[in-house]
């Protein structure tokens, strides 16, 4: 395949409900568009004009057309430093939610304690509350980076809130409605997870 060739592909996963799943396992290795990357993220600012003269930017740029002005959610999945939160934010940039929120959320980087309350945010006395990452991102998008990072528990309640939209903070009983679109990105062997059951398959 084109992927074990070393050139940058993606893939798309047979078409299921509101599933896409883009990988980039060879993305961006090469010290050429490692550079572009670099560059992109300099330019950027408030737009994003993917310009880059190699295939593969070539071809990210039509799959990011493609994606984006769908309300589905994506799982980008590939090696560190492979530029997933720039095809992310560029999804955003070109999508509907573009005037809205992009809000970012590491999995890696937050302790399982503290997963749920940084995700839904916190509510006491009925008064005292605290806003999470999944209200921040209201008609926006959040962008859950290392997802396969997040407690099982937690990706069963991230579910519930892809079909409802809604959920509670934690330590409340009000629902919370909000409109979002999650994208996840990884480094990891979703398969390998799915198969071991450390991973939900439906979550992307």
């Amino acid at each position: 395949s084109a992927i074990r060739r070393g050139a940058y592909d993606f893939i798309e996963k047979p078409f299921k409900a509101d599933r896409l799943i883009l990988i980039a396992e060879r993305a961006l290795e090469t010290s050429k568009l490692r550079r572009e990357v670099s560059d992109l993220k300099q330019r950027s600012g408030e737009t994003f004009d993917l310009i880059g003269m190699s295939s593969a930017m070539s071809q990210l740029r039509q799959t990011i057309e493609r994606v984006a002005p769908t309300n589905s959610r994506v799982m980008i999945v590939g090696p560190s430093g492979s530029g997933k939160e720039l095809t992310a934010r560029a999804i955003h940039a070109l999508s509907s939610r573009k005037a809205g929120p992009f809000v970012t959320l590491s999995a890696a980087t937050i302790t399982p304690e503290r997963m749920e309350i940084e995700l839904f945010g916190t509510e006491s006395n009925g008064t005292e509350r605290k806003v999470g990452a999944l209200e921040e991102a209201h008609r926006g998008i959040l962008y859950i980076d290392e997802v396969a990072d997040m407690p099982r528990e937690t990706q069963n309640k991230i579910l519930r809130v892809l079909v409802e939209q809604q959920f509670e903070r934690v330590g409340g009983t009000k629902r919370v409605k909000v409109d979002v679109r999650i994208i996840s990105s990884t480094s990891q062997n979703l398969e390998a997870m799915i198969a071991d059951g450390r991973f939900r398959e439906d979550l992307y």
